[in-house]
């Protein structure tokens, strides 16, 4: 219902219209309320000025009246003569002639000589006396018997002062039915001392007794008036005497009118708001029906041309819509032509116009089971390489001039797809021998004129045979590029996948998937192969070797999963893993007192990063390590990745004073051209070299030319791979440095080789 352009028009009529008359009542009567509490509360300072000054003038008749006391004479001969009844007799008549509720008698010092309140004592009128005698106009309070009294003290002299009288009046209901007369607010009189609040109040007893049970607001009235004490009453509170405020006046505006006044305001903008909406209601929906008609007609218009029809023109709409309907009918033609091209952009390359992947599969699955034949997967080798060399224009002409040359192959392919940038699949439906297929690739590597240029392409193929290997497409293609792998890898212009191929890449996909897992379950572990010094006959070093125990797939060897892991760009955390066990293993040998120089071997990779000789030199602050124990292990071929860089990394090493290692020495192309301009500490001669030196005259030359020259370069040699005796006499007699091989011991986990270390320097000694 809402989906509906009417209802919609509706709905946005009725919202905005709600949203407008909701905020301005809102504002209204926020406003109007605010402004009836603030006349209430002007209202009530009214009243309590007005309150103020009816106690100041009761005030001032008390004094009057005192003063026409106190100048008596006979009242001054009573006191001055101490005649008791007589004081007492005038005192009762004076008090009983202007009202007084209490008199009373005070020497010139302020002892209470008489009194006409039984029990009063001389704590009780001894702050009156204080004030009176202050020459302040504060207002004079006495409180006695939980009950307050208004007082005012006259000073009795003949000539020099010989007492003081005082008389007050009740502040109780009926002092405050006269304010309340006067002011035209209800007035309550608190008096709260001794734990016990008492009222005297016009208020009813219900709301005197809400008022009690919010005695624990009454302080926050004297600075702000506050509603609710009681209900429907804006109430504040004046101090009876400034020195306490356990004597209150609390003044009481009944808020009824401006209530009558808010809620009559409030109903009136509710009837209006009622019959604005309904209105309004009423204009949308008719708006909306002549609104939506046209619109409905234009739907039906658009419904027919989407079925392939071709309607009649909409009579009697407006012009606009009669465009539109025209408009609909030509977007119509065009869409049919666009979904035309664009259905041969979805199943063709742009470039080449052969298939594309997606359409490639759909069309060996369309075959289904009369699949058959051969797949053919053609890569053209560092393509990346040639288009970096001859640029983005040029390299896609190449490509276009090699898609048509696939079309011009004999046999001709019953299907032709580029797959990605340089990869293309053929598929042979009776098949293609290999003698066939190598005429082809000579074909394809025949030189391309590209902007006068003869450009000449080296093509590797993966053949898979379909028979036998399943009619799963993505399995096919799968096995088509594990052959086209390795063709690239064992430099192959043509590889058919075989029977195992696939087992071996669902391995090397596991183990690719396992390495990060098996460093977080600690699969992988470090074994240590002791470096003996030969002259000296100890052990003084190792060389930290990384183990994998693979849950199901058992022991892996390490030349298996770093190849992989250097591959999958997963050496990074292999070396980080190995440097941070390597460390923890040197921290250890160091609280048992061995003095142990440890070597970890890094790839390229690492070597690239000149990030790593701060955060190793870091780790070995850290831990309290000399950077003397820890000796760094790269292979030549490592180092001429990137020559400047890695000379680079390995120099600051050796100025942090971690040791340098070239290993394999002697394996690589260029040794002697950049062992000289390495800054390293120990060269290793390769395991091929030293294992078979006491048979082969020729290796122990070559051994022995070795560390001559790595002597008169300044390092030391370190010979690997020794496993028989006769080695270490022939290794010892050429002054070789260091031996590591199974002759002394295999690799060994951290326990053992703790043990062996031990024994072997002990016997040695």
């Amino acid at each position: 219902m809402l989906n509906s352009f009417r209802a919609r028009l509706i709905l946005v009529f009725f919202t905005v219209l709600t949203l407008v008359q909701l905020a301005t009542a809102f504002s209204v009567l926020t406003a109007t309320q605010r402004d009836n509490f603030l006349q209430q509360q002007k209202s009530l300072e009214i009243g309590a000025n007005v309150f103020l000054e009816v106690l100041s003038n009761r005030g001032a008749q008390l004094s009057q009246s005192l003063s026409v006391l106190s100048a008596d004479f006979g009242f001054k001969r009573a006191i001055a003569t101490r005649e008791q009844e007589t004081i007492e007799s005038v005192l009762s008549n004076h008090g009983a002639r202007i009202g007084a509720d209490a008199a009373i008698l005070l020497s010139p010092k302020g002892e209470l000589l008489t009194s006409s309140l039984p029990g009063l004592t001389q704590d009780d009128i001894q702050s009156l006396f204080e004030l009176a005698t202050s020459n302040t106009n504060a207002l004079a309070i006495l409180d006695f018997d939980h009950a307050s009294y208004q007082f005012v003290l006259q000073p009795v002299k003949a000539p020099t002062l010989i007492a003081w009288v005082g008389m007050g009046f009740l502040l109780d209901e009926k002092v405050a039915s006269q304010a309340k007369a006067i002011t035209g607010i209800d007035v309550s009189f608190v008096n709260q001392t001794n734990g016990r609040t008492e009222i005297a109040s016009t208020l009813s007893s219900a709301e005197q007794q809400s008022v009690l049970a919010q005695k624990n607001r009454f302080p926050s009235l004297l600075t702000m008036p506050s509603e609710y004490i009681p209900a429907d009453y804006l109430s504040m509170a004046i101090k009876l005497y400034e020195h306490n405020g356990r004597q209150l006046a609390l003044l009481h505006q009944s808020n009824l009118k401006w209530q009558q006044s808010y809620l009559h305001l409030r109903n009136n903008m509710l009837l209006i708001f009622a019959l604005t909406l309904a209105l309004a209601i009423a204009i949308a929906i008719w708006l909306s029906g002549s609104l939506t008609e046209p619109v409905h007609r234009l739907v039906q218009y658009a419904r027919k041309i989407g079925q392939g029809l071709q309607p009649e023109s909409i009579q009697g709409a407006p012009a606009e819509l009669r465009v539109l309907a025209n408009s609909l009918s030509l977007m119509r033609e065009d869409i049919e032509a666009r979904e035309k091209d664009l259905l041969y952009q979805s199943r063709h390359d742009s470039l080449t116009g052969l298939l594309n992947r997606f359409a490639a599969k759909q069309h060996l699955t369309d075959l289904n089971q009369d699949l058959s034949g051969t797949i053919v997967l053609l890569d053209i080798k560092h393509f990346r390489h040639i288009n970096d060399i001859i640029g983005f224009a040029n390299a896609d002409s190449l490509l276009l001039l090699f898609a048509r040359r696939l079309e011009q192959l004999a046999p001709t392919a019953d299907m032709l797809a580029r797959l990605d940038g340089d990869s293309f699949l053929l598929l042979y439906r009776q098949g293609i021998g290999g003698d066939q297929l190598l005429k082809s690739l000579d074909m394809l590597e025949a030189p391309f004129p590209i902007q006068g240029s003869n450009i000449s392409l080296t093509v590797r193929a993966g053949l898979l045979e379909i028979d036998g290997n399943g009619a799963d497409i993505d399995v096919l293609l799968r096995r088509a590029e594990i052959a086209l792998n390795q063709a690239c890898l064992q430099e192959l212009r043509i590889v058919s996948y075989r029977e195992g191929d696939d087992e071996k890449y669902q391995r090397e996909l596991t183990l690719i998937r396992d390495l990060p897992i098996g460093l977080a379950q600690d699969q992988l572990y470090l074994v240590f192969q002791p470096k003996v010094n030969l002259p000296l006959n100890q052990c003084t070093g190792a060389e930290a070797l990384i183990r994998w125990k693979h849950p199901t797939l058992g022991f892996i060897p390490p030349d298996e999963f770093i190849q992989l892991a250097e591959n999958s760009g997963n050496i990074d955390i292999v070396s980080q893993w190995v440097l941070k066990q390597a460390i923890k293993q040197l921290v250890t040998w160091q609280q048992q007192g061995l003095a142990l120089k440890l070597a970890i071997n890094l790839s390229a990779h690492d070597l690239l990063d000149t990030r790593l000789p701060n955060q190793i030199a870091n780790l070995l602050k850290d831990n309290h390590l000399q950077p003397g124990a820890l000796c760094i292990e790269v292979t030549e071929g490592a180092v001429m990745k990137d020559a400047q860089t890695v000379v680079g990394v390995l120099q600051r090493f050796r100025d942090m004073g971690v040791s340098v290692a070239i290993d394999d020495f002697g394996t690589g192309h260029s040794s002697l051209a950049y062992l000289k301009l390495l800054p390293v500490d120990e060269v290793k001669i390769d395991r091929s070299f030293i294992q078979n030196m006491h048979l082969n005259s020729q290796d122990a030359m070559i051994v022995n030319t070795s560390i001559q020259l790595i002597h008169g370069l300044g390092f030391s040699v370190v010979a690997e791979g020794v496993e028989e005796r006769e080695g270490v006499d022939i290794l010892r007699h050429l002054n070789c440095d260091l031996i590591q091989g199974y002759v002394y011991s295999k690799p060994l986990k951290a326990a053992e080789f703790d043990q062996w270390f031990e024994a072997f320097n002990s016997s040695s000694k």
